[in-house]
């Protein structure tokens, strides 16, 4: 008796231990299902809306339809309050750099056909490091109360950045002639 009651304690164990080992292995390919590449449709679900006209007057303030700059660098005809209202605050520019990481994403969704996508997504990587840099410059001058004299040059430069970034997928999608083309510009 004592010898079957063994037996099934030992049988009631091993069932026990690969009822957690199955458990274990579906979370963690559940984990890698939904951590893979996403789709299409839901990259462009991921891009909060900004209002493209407006963010393209900022930026043409400083350079030209091909991103060259102006001349006069320094002197900006956007005035500081008007900037404010047009990227929306810092929430504007948290969305601007929310969808820098996307636009990432989306020149890297490319790579899978063409791989000369990578280049343009380093570089769209770099631009979004530089747009944090900013964003975080603001927020930095926001605790800090200084935030009025340095938003007009940290905003306007991670405008110019992220306009240039649309610029650069918008330019990518279409030499590549991926279907997709006319959804994208839609949603930037």
């Amino acid at each position: 008796m004592e010898k079957e009651l063994r037996n099934l304690f030992s049988l009631f164990f091993a069932v026990l231990f690969l009822v957690a080992l199955v458990g274990i292995l579906l979370r963690y390919y559940l984990r890698a299902r939904t951590t893979a590449q996403p789709g299409w449709d839901e990259l462009l679900n991921r891009l909060t809306w900004i209002d493209r006209d407006k963010i393209a007057a900022i930026a043409l303030d400083v350079v030209d339809e091909s991103g060259v700059r102006r001349e006069g660098e320094g002197a900006y005809s956007i005035e500081p309050s008007t900037m404010w209202s047009l990227i929306g605050g810092l929430d504007g520019l948290e969305a601007l750099e929310h969808n820098c990481h996307v636009l990432v994403e989306l020149a890297s969704y490319v790579q899978k056909w063409h791989p000369e996508a990578l280049v343009v997504a380093e570089q769209l990587r770099l631009n979004a490091r530089e747009i944090e840099w900013h964003v975080s410059r603001l927020k930095g001058a926001a605790q800090a109360g200084h935030l009025q004299s340095s938003f007009a040059d940290y905003a306007q430069r991670a405008v110019v950045t992220y306009y240039l970034m649309t610029k650069h997928v918008l330019t990518l999608y279409e030499q590549a002639s991926l279907p997709g083309l006319a959804d994208l510009q839609r949603a930037i």
